[in-house]
């Protein structure tokens, strides 16, 4: 898989600050509106009201702004950091719920926080409990160098046709910044990595977008042109222009182009 840059201990915790800062006025804010709604009948039925609410506020907050806020809460946002599977994909409903409901024994349990610090430094892959259990990474989305350069990607030399053939508009943005990032990162890699690694990428793609490729199409070239033809989809004036940044491809490298007859998809590609 790709190695992400993972946020580390210290600027996990102060994302986490700016998200408690934010809870606990949220919390005072309904604990004072009880308090006045029962005024001077402050019983256990109260007591037990605030609490179970403030816990599902907090449940709420995390589980609700990663999952429609793209992996990112207010305190992560205000970082750089965002959630992702380890895969790399986007974090899902059931990611987050898990992360949520793991987060009660990561944070709450005395001493506080200590149980998430003590897994993250621990953890190979700089994880709490809660992303154990639901198979996430913290990432960072940005860093205090120079804004990445566009990167235009061009199908191998012949395959245009082919590569006009791909329907990719089930495919997101960040499924495309998975498939970006891979292409970018190919000559770094020797060619067992980057085999393994893009059909790790390719399979799930090809699923996704319903296609079968034909037999002598490698899933590294396939990458190459479904980036190309994403592209030209969403920015196809841009891509024509190739203005902002250099192309890339393997022009030549996978000879002749293959042919399509619009195969039925099958459940793994390669």
């Amino acid at each position: 898989m790709l190695d992400f840059e993972r946020a580390g201990v210290a600027s996990r915790a102060i994302a986490i600050l700016i998200d408690a800062i934010a809870l606990g006025l949220i919390i005072l804010g309904l604990v004072l509106l009880v308090v006045t709604l029962a005024g001077d009948d402050a019983g256990t039925a109260n007591t037990v009201i605030a609490v179970v609410g403030s816990l599902l506020t907090v449940f709420v907050w995390f589980c609700g702004f990663e999952t429609f806020g793209r992996g990112r809460t207010p305190g992560k946002a205000a970082m750089g950091l965002r959630v992702v599977g380890a895969d790399g994909t986007t974090e899902r409903f059931q990611q987050s719920f898990l992360r949520a409901v793991v987060g009660l024994v990561d944070f709450f349990l005395v001493p506080i926080g200590f149980i998430a610090v003590t897994a993250v430094l621990l953890s190979a892959r700089d994880q709490r409990l809660g992303d154990m259990a639901a198979g996430t990474i913290v990432v960072r989305e940005r860093t205090a160098g120079a804004a990445p350069q566009a990167a235009w990607f061009r199908p191998p030399y012949g395959w245009d046709q082919y590569t006009s053939s791909l329907d990719v508009t089930a495919l997101d943005a960040d499924t495309y910044g998975l498939i970006r990032s891979y292409l970018l990162r190919v000559p770094e890699l020797k060619p067992g990595a980057r085999d393994h690694l893009a059909v790790r990428i390719a399979n799930p793609v090809a699923l996704r977008i319903g296609h079968t490729p034909p037999p002598n199409v490698h899933p590294h070239a396939f990458l190459e042109c479904v980036a190309a033809r994403w592209q030209r989809l969403h920015v196809p004036n841009a891509y024509a222009a190739q203005h902002g940044g250099p192309a890339y491809g393997a022009a030549g490298a996978y000879g002749a182009p293959p042919p399509y007859g619009g195969q039925p998809p099958i459940d793994r590609p390669w």
